[in-house]
């Protein structure tokens, strides 16, 4: 039995929850003020080294400080966070004695941060909890602050973690993971490498593709995609080539609805194939998702033709035509963002090998996020997506 058919007998007909939501420039002094909020007295702070020399760690320090709370700092987190990783935090957290988790960074660092939540209340290993409604016990207070624009975990019900003996991602899927607190500050992003801008955007964009087409979207989730999709279209280019404060500011509102999204209509195909890669190559998530988002996308559109024209028209044009030519005309506007803004187009071009192909198709059939794939998959058919993209 696979995902598909384990979970979509539970997915609820209509759903949308989020968490409490502060965005706007300048906020990043607000943490210490949530936290106390939160009940903190001692706060574990999650991030890394790039924030920290960026100077956006002593920011949320100040503000701790500020707020007359005392707080921990733990940075041991790399891209695609490892169990490992998990572990080290969870004791830090317990030694030092903390109460309240405040993460800043991409994806890595909050996924870390819910995963060293999830252990300090119901313990065990992150393993036990990889699938749908496996948290028992509430996790502690969470204050999520993304510095990327695209994540979307600090608003997600998600966390993925790598399991560094299988060599693969694990997706944990819970309300109890969504944080109680997201607060984004998009004056973050201005320290935000050139190439990370361009793959974490891409990530928003594959996140709202995704949640539109999701066989759990509802009008609720359809109303952030498409805003999201819009913010993209118009903006992502731009600020890839520019950096201009404003642009920047569009893909952080941007990734907060695409994230708002595809928590509560969940993903696709995409996303499916993308942490077998990642868990395997221990590679960039954005990138992965850049060179299949094309592929998956022709393979989903004849089973999302009722929603193309509302699709083509979030995105810029008139929707004039039948299904034949709206579907073009998406196909069209997706590949020249992506060759405008320089994202990776092969599968080879980050390291996959040919020879694992196989397999990567056939992980991505135990992916909770092939569940709500607008169109359902064989393994042959992921196989061929896979060489497709290669």
């Amino acid at each position: 039995m696979n995902a598909r058919d384990n979970l979509s007998d539970s997915l609820p007909s209509c759903k949308f929850e989020v968490p409490e939501i502060i965005f706007g420039r300048g906020m990043l002094r607000q943490v210490g003020a949530c936290a106390c909020r939160m009940g903190g007295k001692k706060i574990m702070l999650v991030s890394d080294k790039g924030l920290f020399n960026a100077g956006w760690v002593d920011s949320v320090m100040s503000s701790l400080l500020e707020a007359g709370l005392e707080f921990a700092y733990f940075d041991g987190i790399t891209t695609n966070p490892k169990d490992n990783e998990v572990i080290e935090g969870l004791r830090e957290y317990i030694r030092l004695g903390c109460d309240v988790i405040v993460g800043l960074g991409g994806g890595s660092v909050m996924d870390a941060a819910k995963a060293i939540a999830i252990l300090v209340s119901n313990g065990g290993k992150i393993q036990d909890f990889e699938g749908h409604g496996k948290i028992i016990r509430p996790l502690p207070p969470l204050v999520l602050c993304p510095t990327t624009c695209g994540t979307g975990s600090d608003i997600s019900q998600f966390a993925i973690i790598t399991d560094t003996e299988r060599h693969c991602k694990i997706t944990i899927m819970s309300r109890c993971v969504a944080p109680d607190i997201s607060l984004t500050d998009p004056d973050t992003l201005s320290t935000l490498p050139d190439e990370y801008v361009c793959t974490t955007a891409i990530d928003a964009l594959s996140h709202a593709i995704e949640a539109f087409f999701s066989i759990a979207s509802t009008s609720l989730t359809d109303v952030h995609a498409t805003r999201a999709l819009h913010l993209l279209t118009t903006s992502l280019v731009p600020a890839v080539r520019e950096r201009r404060p404003q642009d920047m500011q569009k893909l952080a509102q941007a990734s907060l609805h695409a994230g708002m999204a595809f928590s509560n209509s969940l993903l696709g195909i995409v996303h499916a194939l993308a942490h077998p890669i990642g868990g395997l190559y221990d590679a960039n998530h954005g990138s992965i998702n850049a060179i299949l988002l094309p592929e998956v996308l022709r393979f989903d559109i004849p089973a999302v033709t009722e929603k193309l024209q509302e699709l083509s028209c979030s995105m810029g044009h008139r929707a004039d035509g039948g299904v034949n030519a709206l579907g073009d005309q998406i196909q069209e506007t997706l590949e020249s963002m992506l060759e405008a803004c320089g994202a990776p187009r092969s599968l080879r071009s980050i390291g996959v090998r040919r020879q694992d192909l196989p397999e990567l198709a056939r992980r991505a059939l135990d992916d909770i996020c092939i569940v709500t794939s607008p169109r359902v998959a064989a393994q042959e058919d992921l196989l061929g997506i896979l060489q497709r993209a290669y």
